[in-house]
């Protein structure tokens, strides 16, 4: 099965060279969301585990890797992670790893492959705890650690890992990746893939066309607020992307920033809108729908007074 991961040469060659050398105790793979940090640490810990090294998706290690059975790899969930029980630690905490997972040998490989896809989600015990194993790191078991934001994590974490830096995805490979030149799309995923499941989907395509709309004619504005007050349009938005209404509507802001873009009064209508992303990201309880009001009606009056 092969493996490509656009735009991000210093990360594979890192990722390549230690699945050729062996791994070190922990990697650290951070960048923003939506670059490939996932996607890649699945690629290594797949090939890692495959009996011919290179992930080919055919042999029992594989094929027990892609149906998540492979009894040496685990993968912690995205969310918060607790020391445990002292007496019963529950699955998924601290504790259970270190008492029925690390301090025996691995099942099928020669080495045990752990995942947090969220490090940064470790809570403080619970990091403690990892931080004395890291320190005398069994040697049947490796480490890999996600996050966007290195600072994130305890400089003592840090130390005893090797980072591996993930970036921003130039504007030519996000083109290869999601097949679309469309600048006003490459735009708004700005280098990442995290919005791609939606900025490629019908009802981004319907949005953009009410924001154009919006733009042109009175009544096409009214029509667009109308649509953007209304949560429940965007219900599937917000669980697909994991985001609050607010983060949605912070980037139908950047939509309507880029759709006016071409008109002349694009400096007023761009104060307006970061005067609106200001208001939400104040995150003041029941505000929220008084600052799109402001928002459509300041733009009324620049478009239509």
């Amino acid at each position: 099965m092969g493996f490509t991961l656009q735009g991000q040469s210093i990360a594979y060659s890192m990722l390549e060279h230690y699945l050729n050398l062996g791994a070190p105790p922990l990697l650290i793979l951070h960048g923003p969301a939506g670059v490939g940090k996932f996607s890649s640490a699945e690629w290594f810990v797949q090939s890692a585990l495959c009996e011919t090294g290179n992930a080919c998706g055919r042999c029992p290690s594989c094929r027990l890797f892609l149906k998540r059975e492979h009894p040496d790899y685990i993968q912690f969930p995205e969310d918060r992670i607790l020391i445990g029980d002292e007496k019963q630690p529950a699955p998924f905490t601290v504790r259970w790893l270190l008492r029925t997972r690390l301090q025996y040998p691995p099942f099928k490989a020669a080495r045990r492959y752990i995942v947090f896809p969220r490090a940064d989600l470790i809570q403080n015990e619970a990091e403690t705890a990892l931080l004395k194993t890291l320190e005398e790191p069994p040697e049947h078991s490796r480490f890999l650690f996600i996050v966007e934001d290195l600072e994130l994590l305890k400089e003592t974490i840090i130390s005893r890992g090797v980072s591996v830096p993930f970036h921003l995805i130039p504007g030519s490979d996000m083109a290869k990746l999601t097949n679309q030149n469309d600048h006003y799309l490459l735009d708004l995923m700005g280098g990442s893939l995290e919005l791609s499941g939606i900025v490629l989907d019908q009802s981004f395509s319907q949005l953009r066309e009410k924001i154009e709309d919006g733009l042109a004619h009175p009544m096409g504005l009214h029509e667009l607020e109308v649509f953007v007050s209304n949560e429940k349009n965007f219900q599937e938005w917000r669980e697909r992307l994991d985001r609050s209404y607010e983060e949605i509507l912070d980037l139908i802001g950047l939509m309507i920033l880029k759709s006016s873009e071409r008109l002349a009064d694009f400096p007023e209508i761009a104060d307006t809108i970061f005067r609106f992303k200001a208001g939400i990201h104040r995150r003041m309880a029941g505000m929220t729908h008084y600052y799109l009001a402001q928002l459509f009606t300041r733009i009324g009056r620049i478009l239509f007074a």
